[in-house]
């Protein structure tokens, strides 16, 4: 074991007031593990390192690990609650008509969910299929960022990143450049990743300025040119791609909130449709707290879907 630090103690007339100035010191020095020995009559003092550095980060592992379980314990029990859910909906026309759905069914974390979304980026996006464009990678570095903090931040970092692209490229006389942005999961490291896609975009800025700004490896920085693909195609392709998760990364993308994807409304060549309400909330409860002869006393008519719902304890 290697010294670090030797300090003289100069004993003078009063020497517990002369080692009462080094107290703080040794203190700290024994929280770190260290081992302090005294050899009179030279009263030097000697701070040894015990492996400290090793030991910070076996118990930092530990911690991470622990947290991830409980994350994804979480993100389970959520997910248990929501599959039970249903949704009860009724006509503002005909207040003795009423639907029952599930929730699940509109959750990114779910199959149906997942192709409701596709469905309508499909619509909104008017078959935006067939043009060029600059697809972007950014991935983050583990020896510069912990797993917990990569995914806590991706969200603000994608926003990040495309702002700070933008202005180099207002200094550089060029105009505006706005993307699609979508998030994946890294299976090797379960780090997520940042995508962007550039549509009718054939250049964006300088790979080394672009990595610079993103500010992780030198290397976590691809940007590619293709001369056809599908924007549309883009989105949903990394929204199907949430079939292949594990618990771990949906826990992460559920409990620090982030979009799972987000695009200008520039991309959106369909109108929202304004229409008048039919439907309105009527009330939500978890599975088996009501039948279905008690929603009956309250509506004439009731459609679901008979299969969920004995699926979900409907009785």
């Amino acid at each position: 074991m290697n010294s670090i630090s030797r300090s003289k103690i100069t004993t003078g007339d009063n020497p517990c007031q002369a080692l009462g100035g080094l107290l703080p010191l040794i203190k700290e020095a024994l929280k770190l593990g260290c081992v302090i020995a005294s050899y009179p009559p030279l009263h030097w003092v000697y701070i040894r390192r015990v492996n400290v550095p090793k030991a910070k980060i076996e118990k930092l592992a530990i911690n991470e690990a622990s947290i991830i379980s409980n994350r994804v314990n979480s993100f389970i029990d959520y997910k248990e609650r929501l599959s039970k859910k249903l949704v009860i909906i009724r006509s503002i026309k005909d207040a003795k008509k009423a639907k029952v759905i599930r929730q699940s069914d509109s959750s990114r974390y779910f199959p149906q969910g997942r192709k409701r979304i596709k469905a309508k980026i499909i619509k909104r996006m008017g078959g935006f299929y067939n043009c060029n464009g600059i697809l972007a990678t950014f991935t983050y570095d583990p020896k510069k960022i912990s797993k917990l903090d990569a995914w806590a931040s991706v969200g603000s970092d994608g926003r990040r990143i495309l702002k700070e692209i933008n202005r180099y490229r207002q200094r550089s006389g060029v105009t505006k450049a706005r993307g699609i942005k979508t998030v994946e999961v890294q299976k090797q490291t379960g780090y997520p990743h940042l995508h962007i896609a550039f549509p009718k975009l054939k250049w964006l800025a300088p790979i080394g300025k672009v990595n610079e700004l993103w500010g992780q490896a030198v290397n976590s920085v691809d940007i590619t040119y293709r001369d056809n693909f599908s924007p549309c195609g883009y989105v949903c392709k990394y929204i199907s791609k949430l079939d292949g998760w594990e618990d771990e990364s949906m826990a992460e993308l559920w409990l620090n909130g982030t979009r799972l994807y987000s695009m200008s409304r520039d991309y959106y060549l369909v109108p929202a449709e304004t229409r008048t309400p039919e439907w309105e909330y009527f009330n939500s409860k978890i599975r088996s707290a009501f039948s279905m002869r008690e929603i009956m006393t309250v509506f004439d008519d009731v459609d679901c879907d008979e299969d969920e719902l004995k699926f979900s304890g409907f009785t």
